[in-house]
């Protein structure tokens, strides 16, 4: 998991990848909801940042048009040579950075209809299949880190979702089927992203598999959210398979799987947000996980400002529900000594009132 351990932690064991100042997680309806896949996904937006810094992101006096930036991506790939990229392939890196951040950015993008979006996608889709077979050609089952142009096929597919088009949906799936990672968990990001789409529910069946076969702590953690989205309450599939979850794994996975169920009206993780709500619990301990760049499992206090987004994304999740216990938990975090806290618990019960 790259992510940032705690200050009071060994500088020679923190993650490598800080959680300050990255984007937030684009969930449009999510929001600040799930604090606890914002550990992953922050790492997965993040190199777009990384790539700016250290390469100085695309900054041509005239912006490409999308067509040049599609022909581009279609006439190579961005790989490595002796762990550095040449200046052809950098361009081809630096290409599908800029194509998804446009398509991320709609206020700059030229203005295209629908069906340019839908061919805009469906030439996405081709240069994914073909770079997802060159990998599967290669006998890559999982690329541990981000090298060998990882990042390059990352922004392709982040750049895919971001076409908001229903013809995204069939070539996210197909890197779902691939197994690939990361690319299990970039393509899962963006069908949450796309959940508004009715297209997207037919990704239900393939994420309940990667959640069951998954040894990937980020890829789990993201398919939980997802669930949590493209689900409905009246969904066996999806309320059984986060239950099980929650139940056999620990940390921030069962966490996770909690709130999705929260947020889908299922009680089955009730236990969970009672601790999740409870400040006392979350300080104590060394709760906080962590995964180094050399595998290992690394646990700390749980930082303050964490507790606090903890606290909130529990009383989110919990307002789903109609139960004494947990609207008395709300309650009582009225009166937590964090004013954020307190402001957002006080205006969840209002909320409530207000629609009672």
């Amino acid at each position: 998991m790259d992510n940032e351990a705690p200050p009071n932690a060994p500088n020679e064991e923190q993650a490598e990848t800080s959680l300050d100042g990255l984007e937030p997680m684009t969930f449009s309806t999510l929001g600040g909801f799930f604090a606890v896949p914002l550990l992953i996904i922050a790492s997965i937006v993040g190199g777009a940042v990384v790539v700016v810094l250290l390469f100085a992101a695309p900054s041509a006096p005239e912006a490409r048009s999308i067509e040049s930036l599609l022909q581009a991506l279609e006439s190579g790939s961005g790989q490595r040579q002796m762990g550095m990229l040449l200046t052809k392939e950098k361009e081809h890196w630096q290409t599908a950075l800029e194509l998804s951040l446009r398509f991320g950015d709609k206020g700059t993008d030229e203005e295209l209809t629908a069906a340019e979006l839908e061919k805009v996608a469906q030439r996405l889709s081709v240069v994914i299949r073909k770079e997802l077979a060159t990998r599967l050609e290669d006998g890559v089952a999982t690329i541990p880190g981000r090298s060998d142009g990882s990042r390059h096929l990352e922004f392709i597919i982040r750049a895919l979702g971001r076409t908001e088009s229903p013809i995204a949906v069939d070539g996210l799936l197909e890197v779902l089927q691939s197994g690939l990672e990361p690319y299990v968990s970039v393509a899962l990001r963006e069908l949450g992203d796309l959940h508004s789409i009715p297209d997207t529910r037919r990704a239900i069946g393939p994420i309940l598999e990667i959640l069951e076969r998954s040894g990937r702590s980020e890829t789990r953690l993201i398919a939980c959210t997802v669930l949590s989205l493209l689900g409905t309450p009246d969904d066996r599939r999806v309320i059984d398979a986060l239950a099980v979850v929650r139940l056999t794994s620990d940390g921030e996975i069962g966490w996770s799987a909690a709130l999705a169920l929260a947020r889908l009206g299922s009680v089955a993780g009730k236990s969970t947000l009672l601790d999740l709500m409870d400040r006392s619990f979350l300080s104590t301990g060394d709760r906080y996980e962590v995964i180094d760049a050399k595998g290992r499992v690394l646990r700390y206090p749980i930082p303050p400002q964490r507790i606090d987004e903890l606290l909130i994304a529990a009383m989110e999740a919990a307002s789903n529900l109609e139960d004494t216990e947990i609207w008395a938990m709300i309650s009582q975090l009225g009166s937590d000594r964090s004013p954020v806290v307190r402001g957002r618990a006080a205006e969840i019960v209002k909320a409530r009132k207000n629609a009672a």
